[in-house]
């Protein structure tokens, strides 16, 4: 039951990842709605399409292929990616001290460990 639980969280992570990069990649306007002005020029929408989407694709395929696999070591993906998003936040934090970067820190640490404690009922 235990396994079957996990590999349905790392399916849903995936899933939302995956409707994240999808954001990233088809609906900048509501990007921008959700994080204030980001892509003011065309390079700046390819590199949000690149690095954003390319985060949340990475996350994505990583989560749902661990859940598909049963695989312990693919599930490593999604824990190292947001750990380095958390990594990036705090150092942001810690130059500018805005409290809006709490909330996110919060996320993106509580869906590592919850990943890493699902890790441990895979194969």
């Amino acid at each position: 039951m235990g396994k079957m639980v996990a590999r349905g969280f790392l399916a849903l992570c995936g899933v939302m990842a995956l409707g994240l990069f999808a954001m990233a990649w088809f609906d900048q306007e509501r990007l921008e709605r959700v994080l204030g002005p980001v892509a003011p020029s065309p390079l700046a929408a390819a590199t949000l399409r690149a690095d954003l989407g390319g985060f949340f694709g990475a996350w994505a395929i990583g989560a749902l292929l661990a859940a598909w696999r049963d695989d312990k070591q693919v599930a490593l993906l999604p824990m190292l990616l947001l750990a380095l998003a958390f990594a990036g936040r705090l150092y942001t934090y810690a130059l500018t001290g805005d409290a809006a970067i709490v909330q996110p820190m919060v996320v993106e640490a509580v869906l590592a460990v919850l990943i890493g404690a699902a890790r441990t009922r895979l194969g």
